[in-house]
């Protein structure tokens, strides 16, 4: 072979080396594109034909989905009633259960980047519960353990110590472990750090939520508390008999006070404005890169409580598996390295919802499911498959 047999050897090698790599990179790229598909015509009437099949099959009364791709509400669709005869619409708030608990989060990271909390501040000095006043670990909670979960308390003190779903009013709230040393997933850290913050601003927190999230997003359809006036645009929730026990209220007789908000529970908001809300943290609004990176990075991982996992890699292609999963800043967080799935579910007696996305590709999707819990729960992978086909996180729904 001589120099310029030799050369054009090298050449071809190159060329075609470029081309291997830049078709890796437009399989890398449409597999991004590709990752939550894009509604077309026939898909949307795919939609509108199998969503009212699965409300009919496992006896859900609503249903309201959304699909963002690249950051834009693409496409939403409503199915089933809203209360008897009245049909699902864009105007339907649904109960979206512990996703609450990010609208919460989200508040506490914009009152941190304008400087009026810091995440890594005992929470003691404005806010102290009688019952952990005399436990030394309470001077050390923070307002970052309570988003991440790693706070040490119960999920509800009501609960009782294998923080199971067992109810005994008596109990006060109280630590399970060392603060900041594990994962329990806790509503009632939501509610304290809740506390902690309108204590030290002096401002009741659902005027912070409204100032701070609410109107700067534009939301209009949303209630964090019980307000009696929003009642006609709410989604009737029944019981497994078909009854309906009155807004805000559960079986049994318990119901929330007029103006009562849960920092960790029951707000009520329409699709498009909780499209809104997602589309926010993707864009991270209301604060910069530095408190992105901190949010969406795993803090806590899930590990030991493994029946919470998000992403069963048993149940997955390999590829699907991601290198970490756990809590970031108030949200699930799975990171695959080059990007993550970020992410936060809702279940209590008469809903399942879910709401997540892709950072790379700022594609998204939610969906609301009215119904009493067992009907919604056997429902939603089905829904996720059909909107997001090849999604992690229906094995995560069949597990339950």
């Amino acid at each position: 072979m001589n120099f310029v047999q030799a050369g054009i050897l090298a050449a071809s090698l190159l060329l075609l080396g470029c081309q291997a790599s830049e078709t890796e990179s437009n399989n890398a790229t449409e597999q991004r594109e590709q990752r939550i598909p894009s509604v077309s015509e026939t898909r949307a009437a795919l939609y509108d034909t199998t969503f009212p099949e699965l409300l009919e099959k496992h006896g859900v009364v609503t249903a309201g989905v959304g699909v963002i791709k690249g950051g834009e509400l693409v496409w939403t669709g409503y199915y089933g009633e809203q209360s008897p005869g009245v049909p699902a619409s864009a105007d339907t708030q649904f109960d979206v259960a512990s996703i609450t608990k990010t609208v919460a989060a989200e508040t506490i990271l914009r009152l941190a980047e304008q400087g009026r909390i810091d995440l890594d501040e005992s929470m003691a000095l404005h806010w102290l519960e009688d019952d952990i006043a005399a436990d030394p670990r309470a001077s050390s909670i923070i307002p970052r353990m309570a988003l991440n979960h790693s706070i040490g308390f119960p999920n509800w003190r009501f609960l009782d110590e294998n923080n199971d779903s067992r109810f005994n009013p008596g109990l006060p709230l109280r630590f399970l472990f060392e603060p900041g040393t594990s994962y329990t997933y806790s509503g009632e850290g939501f509610e304290y750090v809740a506390r902690f913050a309108e204590n030290k601003l002096e401002t009741d927190f659902e005027r912070l939520v409204i100032e701070t999230v609410f109107e700067p997003i534009g939301m209009t359809g949303v209630s964090f508390s019980r307000r009696e006036a929003n009642f006609p645009n709410i989604a009737r929730a029944v019981d497994e008999d078909g009854v309906f026990h009155g807004h805000y209220c559960r079986p049994g007789g318990m119901c929330r006070s007029e103006g009562e908000w849960s920092a960790a529970d029951d707000m009520r908001v329409t699709v498009p404005d909780h499209a809104k809300f997602l589309i926010a943290v993707m864009n991270g609004d209301g604060y910069g890169t530095e408190m992105v990176n901190d949010r969406n990075r795993v803090q806590v991982e899930k590990w030991s409580v493994p029946e919470s996992i998000l992403v069963l890699c048993e149940h997955v292609p390999a590829e699907q598996c991601p290198k970490q999963q756990g809590y970031g800043l108030g949200w699930e967080v799975a990171d695959y390295g080059d990007y993550k799935l970020v992410s936060h579910g809702g279940s209590d007696w008469s809903e399942v919802a879910i709401a997540y996305f892709y950072t790379d590709t700022n594609d998204g999707i939610l969906i609301f499911l009215n119904a009493p819990n067992a009907h919604a729960m056997n429902m939603m992978p089905e829904a996720i498959e059909l909107v997001h086909p090849g999604s992690p996180i229906p094995p995560h729904y069949q597990q339950w």
